[in-house]
């Protein structure tokens, strides 16, 4: 059996993003128990990104391994952007 790490860890990291995502995108009454999503896809996701370093280390093709590791950076670019904008008062009055 071949087991890709990358790939697994593409779809792990799809599925906590999603998971994570869920009760925001629908409003029902099992959305309601917005911990249990948000821990659950976080933890899917962390799970993604331990398999993407698994095979940076392995050396497996493709580039399917770098997705987990490159969503945290663009959440960091984000969020320091943000902040960026938040000093300078140009987020709200």
């Amino acid at each position: 059996m071949n087991l890709r790490f990358s790939r697994l860890s593409f779809w792990f990291c799809i599925a906590g993003i999603i998971v994570t995502a869920w009760p925001f995108i629908v409003r029902d009454q099992v959305a309601q128990q917005v911990a249990i999503f948000l821990f659950g896809g976080i933890m899917l996701y962390f799970i993604g990104v331990i398999l993407s370093i698994v095979a940076i280390v392995k050396k497996e093709s493709g580039k399917a391994k770098f997705f987990g590791l490159f969503v945290i950076l663009l959440m960091a670019v984000i969020s320091i952007f943000g902040l960026l904008l938040l000093s300078l008062g140009i987020g709200g009055k």
